[in-house]
């Protein structure tokens, strides 16, 4: 199922790896998870009759998932901090938890660091720096990063992978994935999410985390798209001592975004602070290829001459016009509280099992009471409505079993970030002017004559398409008419804005074919006088 699963041995060569995930399960009293994905085979009798000497921790269900995954080492804390980030998929009380894994990691000894450094570069520490600091400066799930000095003076940081984390990755994956199909098979609730496509998901995201290479990629990428801002500043990479495992770049030094006194002491204008860090990713997500997916204060520091440094450029999504065009139109949904434009809205960025049974009507029923019930977006909490409605959103999906793909829940989803980020630097900061100059802009970019004319050859292509199988077509329907084997069903919810989406429909079809026809009119009228009689 995975690439990387392919490098680790089959079932056999797992056992260990199966039993230890087992233990730690049944050791935090997390039975119903060992039951739906298949490992309670794995526990030692043993332990079964002696029983659990956990079972009468005075921990919360969310606590004991929390504190099995830290057990379980990097794969599984990794796991738990991009869970921790799902709101459509968990609920509050396990997603807070979770986040807690953020901060809870111990850092490796300095003599494993500078054994990786020597083994990656083929140059002990010493060589490769003329200072490096023992004592790491920030302790990821994956690796952890240390200031140093190189020779010539200038000032870096190295981040270092922790040792055998891709094969411990690759074997995990493995097992994630086959409990996946597990508990599809075992666990009914399993039906209402795609558990293996969210595994793998997850496998994707933390190979791409492990290659730092990638990052340093990524990192080039951004500093190319800000280059015309003097107010970004993207660290540069430094190639000569950077490898898949060791990445070596450029020292950002100021104050962190949200550390407010430090802000102030300075003389920096937060509220002109929180208008740029905002601007910054919506930029991004609105404009870019890819967007930095990780709008996590400790990644976002105030440089003393005022630019804005970001770093860790491991998490990044990408992003095209077509997915830009429906989140524009989610987001304007949103601000116009119209149910059934969201429910559209939602369907095309690929909502999963909305169009289930029942599932539809029952969704439109809870957004349109949610949405009645929000407080009236007055000019002072207009920001505040936004952001509260899509938490809402988050939590109303997830009631109704509905799972948006990674890369529509992280735009969605860094936009709240990048939100609570202004908030926490400007308690009065609203985000709708930059959000709906954004949202307008990519809509007038959708419609704009240039963009009418880039799409016309293919929707030409497609109108000839359709009209040359129209015949076979109409043929079928009347004969399926003729045998009676028509159905036909009515919902009427919604009606008026379908007619007039139908309108509007009718509208540009009609356009386009007139354009059409004037543009292979003049086609062949030039090509005629041009080749002359």
């Amino acid at each position: 199922m995975f690439d990387d699963a392919k490098k680790a041995p089959k079932h056999r060569g797992h056992f260990a790896r199966y039993r230890q995930i087992a233990m730690v399960l049944a050791k935090y009293r997390l039975e119903e998870v060992l039951r739906y994905v298949g490992l309670q085979k794995f526990l030692l009798i043993g332990w079964v009759l002696r029983g659990n000497p956990w079972r009468k921790m005075p921990y919360t269900k969310p606590e004991r998932m929390r504190m099995a995954l830290e057990e379980l080492g990097t794969s599984f804390v990794k796991l738990g901090q991009i869970l921790s980030t799902r709101t459509d998929l968990l609920p509050p009380a396990y997603t807070k938890e979770l986040s807690k894994l953020q901060n809870s990691l111990k850092p490796l000894p300095p003599e494993v660091v500078e054994k990786v450094i020597s083994a990656e570069l083929s140059r002990s520490t010493n060589e490769v720096f003329r200072d490096f600091d023992p004592h790491p400066i920030g302790v990821a799930s994956i690796g952890q990063v240390h200031s140093c000095t190189l020779a010539d003076g200038t000032e870096v940081v190295v981040k270092v992978q922790k040792p055998g984390v891709p094969e411990l990755v690759a074997e995990d994956m493995y097992i994630l994935s086959r409990s996946a199909v597990s508990a599809t098979k075992h666990w009914e609730g399993a039906q209402q999410y795609d558990l293996v496509g969210i595994v793998q998901e997850i496998a994707d995201t933390i190979k791409t985390e492990t290659d730092y290479i990638q990052e340093g990629h990524s990192a080039e990428y951004f500093a190319q798209f800000f280059q015309e801002d003097p107010t970004i500043h993207i660290p540069k990479i430094i190639w000569e001592s950077t490898t898949v495992r060791v990445i070596t770049m450029e020292r950002i030094r100021g104050i962190g975004i949200l550390d407010v006194q430090a802000l102030d002491k300075a003389g920096f204008d937060r509220k002109e602070l929180a208008k740029r860090s905002v601007s910054l990713w919506l930029k991004m997500v609105f404009e870019g290829e890819v967007f930095h997916a990780d709008p996590h204060p400790g990644n976002l520091f105030v440089e003393p001459d005022g630019r804005l440094g970001l770093v860790d450029y491991g998490m990044v999504c990408g992003v095209d016009d077509e997915v830009r065009w429906r989140l524009a139109h989610a987001l304007k949904a949103i601000m116009d509280r119209d149910v059934d434009l969201l429910i559209d809205a939602l369907v095309e960025l690929g909502a999963v099992s909305l169009l289930l049974s029942g599932s539809r009507a029952r969704l439109r029923k809870d957004m349109k009471y949610v949405m009645s019930h929000y407080p009236t977006i007055h000019l002072q909490k207009r920001s505040e409505s936004v952001t509260s409605n899509l938490e809402q959103l988050f939590s109303l999906l997830r009631r109704n079993h509905i799972q948006l793909p990674s890369n529509t829940f992280l735009l969605l989803k860094t936009i709240i970030m990048a939100q609570s980020v202004g908030r926490g630097l400007d308690p009065d900061f609203d985000i709708f002017p930059l959000l709906e100059a954004s949202v307008i802009r990519i809509i007038k970019k959708r419609y704009s004559i240039t963009a009418a004319l880039r799409r016309l050859p293919s929707a030409a292509a497609e109108l000839a398409s359709l009209a040359g199988g129209l015949p076979q077509r109409l043929d079928r329907m009347m004969k399926t008419v003729e045998r009676g084997e028509v159905r036909i069903h009515t919902d009427v919810s919604g009606a008026e804005r379908h007619i007039h989406n139908l309108e509007r429909l009718v509208s540009r079809t009609v356009a386009g074919i007139i354009i059409a026809a004037v543009i292979l009119g003049s086609a062949l009228f030039f090509l005629g006088s041009r080749l002359g009689p």
